[in-house]
């Protein structure tokens, strides 16, 4: 399996594995999950979401979405499964991203809430290739990886420093299902 280390600096690693897994489960998961549009505030002022959302695990908020516990599918526990194997680490939560075209995205932001491990957070990329974009708050540098179908992407230790986006496309895009493992303490 291709490994890609593509940041280290101590403890802080961005490992990236492009076909991590056999096959992609895009179609399942669009359809197997509980997936919604919610509104987002961002300073004091209110947004669609744009991307749809759905959320997997333990009690958990962000900005002014609130989720409440729930059990992982049996699909969430076995693409899980073969996450843990690999990072060597136990996840117990999942927040399921749907970018349903190129006008889907994500802004800047850390995934920094309190009761986040930051230890280690994996990202699961099912469907169309996106860009992801690192940036990092001491240095200001930059750094961009094309997730691919059915790869992992490990950021170990990395949020804290660096935040990351998933910035909007012009050119025609079709489904992509990102899959952010966690452990919620």
């Amino acid at each position: 399996m291709k490994r890609v280390v593509i940041h280290s600096n101590g403890d802080q690693q961005l490992i990236y594995f492009p076909d991590f897994f056999e096959k992609s489960a895009l179609q399942d998961l669009i359809t197997s999950l509980n997936w919604k549009n919610n509104k987002i505030q961002v300073f004091g002022k209110i947004y669609d979401e744009p991307r749809c959302t759905a959320w997997y695990g333990e009690p958990y908020k962000y900005s002014s979405i609130e989720w409440p516990a729930q059990k992982l599918t049996p699909l969430l526990q076995s693409i899980q499964r073969q996450v843990e194997n690999h990072a060597e680490f136990t996840f117990n939560s999942v927040l399921a991203n749907w970018y349903r075209n190129g006008q889907d995205s994500m802004g800047w932001h850390i995934d920094n809430e309190p009761e986040m491990d930051q230890t280690c957070i994996a990202s699961v990329t099912f469907g169309q290739k996106r860009k992801m974009c690192f940036r990092s708050k001491k240095t200001k540098e930059k750094i961009e990886i094309e997730l691919l179908d059915r790869s992992l992407l490990l950021m170990l230790n990395f949020q804290s420093d660096w935040q990351h986006a998933i910035p909007k496309s012009r050119r025609t895009m079709t489904d992509r299902i990102n899959l952010t493992y966690r452990r919620i303490i």
